[in-house]
């Protein structure tokens, strides 16, 4: 519907608009397409970029040395020159990624000063001068010359792209960095490679901008080393935030709109200041983008959604503090999310072996030794600053461990990225809650399952086969909200739930990896005696299904009424490991922890749930 809209919008402006008027149209269109792609970069991949200009020169070289030089017909130059434009995106994505936020943006912007650079230096690239000759697209023997036959040849094109784009922010691709935005480590830890995704949508953001520069070499007739310059980049850098950083179709809207301005400064900055053209608009530009990005971080799409919101009268409700889990109830006994193929009861799943981690001369853990079985719950206890959420770190792939081995179901993990250890049957939650606060609960629980589908970027954008795993994605997803008592809140923004049901929405993201080994870091933290409760019921039965579970907590009586295994920590050293009653009566643990054996308390309210 949207893109119908767009379309219609776009074919109007020749009926009704001088030849002037759409030749601005014109360069609108071709700014949209590098505008598009750098709204996706900073949209979904969170990363912002100046050297947009530089792949734009890319792509407009590439084919003005392939028609000029080489007689080589427009469409096959174009395809030839976004794929030397993405090639070069990926030699330069790969270390600039790396970097993050400004450091990024200033690599970048040296990355376009090169191009720029080796445009004026290199005879065969025209130097200074640039090349000329570039003719007019040719097609079925026709010529595009004027104003509307190639304003009209480029909507089909933009057309397309807001469509590839479209889809690609809507699956399994654009739902995997919106979390990578939202929180990186918890987008990873459910399986999610966030610098991989970087550099794909840096790549594609480069075939957008380059497609943008091989219309722009046509339609100028002429390509020369301002193409790459810093003003064309904050150009398209303020196309995409006045659309708003992430809309598709906000990218088409802010490139209309800054070129109508800048067609218009042109025209009237002579009459007041001539001789400095280029500075005041240049100037001008920074200081709209500044005004938009303290006033209207969203861009006119943020206009857009808060009228829509306010006419269709939905204002987000806020969560109630006092709606606590409620669990259907269900014995302890019966099997939570059993299936065939997990690893029987009693195997070995996680093996960790001499485990150490210093910080300069902080010893935090070391030597930690641990096995954990499938169908068992270990806790992990000591006091503050034991070592125990260092442990857990390192154990899911967050720190990487001085020393020390770490094996999952066979699969060595230590010092590697956490979604390698989310891919070999793992995955954890955190102590402090790490749910995807711009997504809805549905959204949060379906990134959990990004293992499970594998449509890549390519089948996103074409939309076909992945929208058959969308559907199964989304129907199992919502089976497991249903199940945990979250059917009825899956379309309700996470952040605007109350903390508790939060909880539990960061425990079925988890699940919906379908783990082997769930990690919980201190899970009950927050949580009413109820909710607790509930909680335990719900590992109990996770437990039943074959689930090995380790969790970190500082309530102690609630530990020693659900674990089957503990171990404790102390300034790092593993001081004890065995069952509760075992470490109970522990002499050393009761020194250095517990101080006096555990009676009443939370113990009780855990143990109301089914002692294990």
């Amino acid at each position: 519907m949207g893109i119908a809209v767009v379309a219609l919008l776009m074919l109007a402006l020749p009926l009704i608009a001088s030849s002037s008027v759409i030749n601005v149209g014109v360069y609108a269109l071709i700014y949209a397409l590098a505008a598009l792609g750098l709204s996706l970069l900073m949209g979904l991949a969170g990363q912002v970029s100046l050297g947009q200009a530089g792949f734009f020169a890319i792509g407009a070289y590439t084919q003005a040395v392939l028609v000029t030089k080489y007689e080589w017909s427009g469409l096959p130059a174009s395809v030839l020159a976004v794929a030397v434009t993405m090639l070069a995106a990926l030699l330069v994505g790969l270390p600039l990624l790396r970097l993050r936020g400004h450091y990024l943006a200033l690599a970048t912007l040296g990355f376009g000063v090169i191009v720029t650079v080796l445009a004026t230096e290199s005879d065969f690239l025209g130097a200074t001068s640039g090349i000329y000759g570039i003719t007019k697209p040719e097609m079925n023997g026709r010529t595009y010359n004027s104003p509307t036959e190639y304003y009209l040849l480029l909507v089909p094109v933009v057309l397309l792209g807001l469509w590839l784009a479209r889809n690609i922010v809507e699956s399994r691709i654009g739902r995997a960095l919106g979390a990578v935005n939202d929180s990186e480590v918890a987008a990873e830890s459910l399986g999610v490679d966030a610098f991989r995704l970087r550099v794909q949508v840096f790549v594609l953001s480069a075939a957008y901008a380059s497609v943008a520069g091989t219309a722009f070499a046509h339609w100028l007739g002429v390509i020369n080393p301002n193409a790459a310059n810093f003003p064309l980049s904050v150009k398209f850098l303020l196309m995409a935030v006045l659309g708003g950083v992430g809309s598709v179709y906000g990218a088409v809207v802010g490139a209309f709109a800054v070129e109508g301005l800048d067609d218009g400064l042109r025209r009237l900055i002579p009459e007041l200041l001539p001789g400095a053209v280029g500075e005041v608009q240049l100037i001008g530009f920074g200081i709209l983008l500044t005004t938009i990005m303290i006033f209207l971080p969203g861009g006119l799409h943020q206009l857009w959604t808060g009228a829509r919101r306010r006419m269709a009268g939905s204002a987000p409700e806020p969560g109630d503090d006092e709606e606590e889990i409620h669990l259907e109830p269900v014995a302890d006994d019966v099997p939570l999310l059993a299936r065939e193929g997990r690893p029987a009861a009693g195997t070995p799943l996680l093996e960790v072996r001499g485990l150490t981690k210093r910080f300069g001369g902080v010893t935090a853990v070391d030597d930690f030794d641990l096995t954990v079985s499938a169908g068992e719950i270990v806790a992990l206890i000591g006091p503050n600053g034991a070592g125990k959420t260092t442990a857990f770190n390192m154990i899911s792939g967050a720190v990487t461990p001085t020393a020390g081995e770490v094996t999952m179901a066979g699969t060595r993990v230590e010092g590697r990225k956490p979604h390698v250890f989310a891919r070999a049957g793992a995955t954890r939650t955190f102590q402090n809650l790490q749910i995807f606060t711009s997504a809805t609960v549905l959204g949060n629980v379906m990134v959990g399952r990004h293992l499970r589908s594998r449509s890549g970027m390519l089948g996103a954008a074409l939309v076909l086969p992945a929208r058959r795993e969308e559907r199964a994605v989304e129907e199992s997803a919502r089976e497991l909200l249903d199940l945990l008592g979250l059917g009825e809140d899956a379309d309700r923004l996470a952040a605007d739930l109350p903390f508790g049901r939060q909880r539990l929405v960061e425990i079925a993201r988890a699940l919906a990896l379908d783990p082997d080994l769930l990690l919980l870091d201190e899970p009950m933290a927050g949580l009413s005696g109820t909710e607790r409760r509930e909680l335990a019921r719900l590992l109990r039965r996770l437990r039943a299904g074959g689930m090995a579970i380790v969790l970190v907590e500082h309530d102690v009586e609630a530990v020693l009424a659900l674990a089957d295994r503990v171990a404790v920590l102390e300034d790092g050293v593993r001081i004890a490991l065995g069952t509760p009653d075992e470490v109970r009566h522990d002499p050393a643990v009761v020194a250095a922890y517990l101080g006096v054996e555990p009676e009443d308390g939370a113990a009780a309210a855990v143990a109301e749930a089914g002692a294990p």
